[in-house]
């Protein structure tokens, strides 16, 4: 049976990992879910913002109601090498998706239970007490223009880090396969296996951020829904 899960893992009896090894091997998944079942929503996701998060046709769906936008966080925590893969689509294009890796307190604390709670604005995510990198995918304005290219961003300041022309994803109503890669401090990104971005953090705005949450966000025009499916995220 098909089912949102969270893939655990256990270190072998007697196995001695020394400081700073990771725990997670290489291609192994972390988490995956196809959103064929509504049940564990709640337990697997943390949602900010007001709007609506629900199932539609076997995806998830995020559609912002206020102008400030909503948030969609993976509860648990992914290591400092990460995979992120989604299968991505806008009904209109009157909206903007922007997602988080590597998110965790400029305090080094767990942004969801030891924080106080956010409202979906996105000055929160970039200015706030947030620590993380921000790409940004299909940007239109709620008007509808094309604000072409996607960027990386560094938080907290909301650094531009790397651009790239031309918008990878211009048309609504087109499923498109996400790709994210976190080795260190180097971020790659593609669409439909075409390479958007290719950028290695130096510390230049800060130091080079580590493990954390991810996260999926949505603003635009009140008719704007972004979809999500097929989210697998895999240690490198």
């Amino acid at each position: 049976m098909k089912r949102i899960k969270i893939a655990t893992w256990l270190l072998a009896t007697g196995m001695l990992l020394g400081a700073g090894c990771s725990r997670e091997r290489n291609g192994q998944v972390l988490f995956q879910t196809d959103f064929s079942e509504a049940d564990d929503l709640a337990r697997t996701w943390h949602w900010e913002g007001q709007g609506r998060v629900a199932l539609e046709n076997g995806k998830l769906a995020l559609q912002e109601d206020n102008g400030d936008g909503v948030v969609l966080w993976i509860r648990q925590d992914f290591p400092a090498d990460m995979q992120l893969q989604f299968d991505l689509s806008f009904n209109t294009n009157l909206g903007i998706g922007v997602f988080f890796i590597a998110a965790k307190g400029t305090g080094g604390e767990d942004i969801l239970t030891d924080q106080p709670e956010r409202d979906g604005k996105y000055n929160l995510y970039t200015h706030g007490k947030i620590n993380c990198y921000g790409f940004s995918l299909h940007r239109f304005f709620p008007g509808g223009r094309n604000n072409p290219g996607s960027n990386i961003r560094k938080n907290s300041g909301f650094h531009l880090v790397n651009h790239a022309e031309t918008d990878p994803l211009p048309e609504a109503n087109r499923t498109c396969r996400v790709k994210i890669e976190k080795t260190g401090g180097r971020l790659r990104l593609w669409v439909d296996e075409s390479l958007v971005h290719d950028w290695e953090d130096d510390g230049t705005h800060g130091e080079i951020l580590a493990d954390g949450k991810i996260g999926f966000r949505i603003r635009g025009y009140q008719s704007c829904i972004m979809y999500l499916d097929n989210v697998l995220v895999t240690a490198l």
